[in-house]
């Protein structure tokens, strides 16, 4: 009902199909209809991370021009700063209350009287944008990724068993496209999901499986970590979590062996997929150390760079095709060409291979990779084995240029509290574990904690700029 309601009042209110909607808010209760509403008009979404500081926000608001904003109170003064800039003259709705500049979204829920009466506006199921969901942003700025109905719709339907028997918690806010995959699969399968506003730590996250009896959770790998270091492990009843999907990263196999010894009735699911892909292209159920096996709805090749396709075991540029392609980035045709082969295959920039058993394992990020000397770095292997060690609650490893025309391996590291592990201990660690050129050359930088998005996954571009702030300590290189 709210859903019809806000659609026809939005439709008073002059709104209409092929519009752009900007949502730069927090998962609550009032999301979802606004969302849903949007859609049956037949308006485009476009969902932004609440996160966004002005920078983020001006760039996909001059891109994407959306003629509606609705966001969370609090971040109404930087839209409207952001709008004005931009000579944008885009109405605000905010979830929370409401400013001088803007109007309640609640106003949108009262009646029309004629709800019976409400008929969806007629779309194109696979050529017209449901939601611009924004690329990951962590090499670099965000684009616009168009997803239509049909490949929204396909993933959500074609991957989970949901039933309505289930309980869904998600702290991935529509900014992502796991945050989408939530919403949609358990709409249209009648499950029950948990909404809180809080913001994600171990313990909240343990408190509401426990409390609302949560069957299914997603999660990022960082929050898997967190959660075998919290206290509260021990003293709470995990019996009704059936999955818990980890997605946004790699997600070693020692720390799903250790999750999934403490699930007496579930089970981790690592997942890989991409905004592109409008869902999971592959899942694990951690029995080997790879993001798992083919969706059916997907086909994937691995390609060197030639564009051969490479054998079983051979590492290279990992490439998608499904049943609906996405329809490009919004306002970027050059990126949307640029995007897929001449097979028309989407080019992931993942790197990865097939094992014999159809098996895929995500190597690294092509543009994350560190250049050391000629010697292609792994940054993700570093981190793995780092993050399980005593004393280190996360950490990233960056390529800093050095004045020898190479990257210089370098760890930003966040402690555990009471840690007392120093510099020498993690250059240790890694020359231990690690072959030669994988050596800290760059050195180890320890700080309170690491720009992530709210799903957990690390932003090294802005670890790279933190890199490049820091004065009191000269980056040059370590030649031990």
């Amino acid at each position: 009902m709210k859903t019809i309601r806000a659609a026809q009042n939005l439709q008073k209110r002059g709104y209409r199909s092929k519009q752009v909607f900007g949502v730069l808010a927090k998962n609550s209760h009032h999301l979802a209809p606004i969302v849903f509403a949007s859609l049956a008009i037949g308006s485009a979404v476009n969902t932004l991370d609440p996160t966004f500081g002005k920078t983020e926000l001006l760039h996909m608001l001059k891109t994407i021009k959306p003629a509606l904003i609705f966001c969370d109170v609090e971040a109404c003064d930087l839209v409207k700063v952001c709008l004005n800039e931009l000579n944008n003259d885009a109405k605000i709705f905010t979830f929370g209350g409401s400013t001088d500049d803007s109007e309640q979204v609640e106003n949108l829920f009262v009646e029309t009287h004629n709800e019976s009466k409400f008929v969806p506006v007629q779309i194109d199921g696979e050529n017209d944008t449901a939601a611009i969901v924004c690329s990951s942003g962590t090499t670099g700025s965000s684009k616009g990724v168009c997803l239509s109905h049909a490949a929204l719709l396909d993933c959500a339907e074609s991957f989970y068993a949901i039933t309505t028997n289930d309980v869904l918690l998600s702290f991935s806010s529509l900014y992502w496209i796991s945050g989408w995959f939530v919403l949609l699969t358990g709409i249209i399968n009648g499950a029950t999901r948990v909404i809180t506003t809080e913001p994600y730590s171990p313990e909240v996250h343990l408190r509401l499986i426990e409390q609302y009896k949560v069957t299914f959770s997603k999660n990022a790998p960082h929050h898997l970590a967190m959660i075998l270091k919290s206290e509260r492990l021990d003293h709470t009843n995990l019996s009704s979590l059936n999955i818990l999907a980890v997605t946004g990263g790699k997600c070693s196999l020692n720390v799903q062996n250790e999750i999934n010894a403490r699930l007496p009735n579930g089970k981790v699911f690592a997942v890989y997929g991409l905004s592109e892909s409008a869902g999971p292209m592959t899942c694990s159920l951690g029995n080997t150390d790879s993001v798992g096996q083919l969706v059916s709805f997907f086909t994937i090749k691995i390609i060197d760079e030639d564009g051969k396709r490479c054998g079983v075991g051979e590492n290279g540029e990992v490439c998608f095709k499904t049943n609906y392609t996405f329809l490009g980035y919004y306002d970027n045709q050059k990126a949307t060409d640029e995007a897929f082969d001449v097979e028309g295959y989407f080019l992931t920039a993942d790197i990865g291979h097939f094992d014999e058993d159809g098996n895929l394992f995500i190597v690294d990020r092509r543009k994350d990779i560190i250049k050391y000397c000629g010697y292609q770095i792994s940054p993700s292997q570093i981190e793995s084995y780092l993050v399980g060690v005593a004393g280190v609650k996360a950490v990233c490893l960056i390529g800093i240029a050095s004045d020898m025309g190479t990257d210089l391996p370098t760890a930003f590291v966040v402690r555990n509290e009471e840690s007392n592990i120093t510099e020498a201990d993690v250059i240790k660690l890694v020359d231990d574990h690690f072959a030669d050129y994988c050596k800290l050359r760059g050195g180890v930088y320890f700080v309170e904690s690491l720009p992530m998005t709210p799903s957990g996954k690390i932003l090294r571009r802005k670890v790279r700029e933190m890199a490049s702030n820091l004065k009191n300590r000269s980056l040059q290189p370590n030649n031990k």
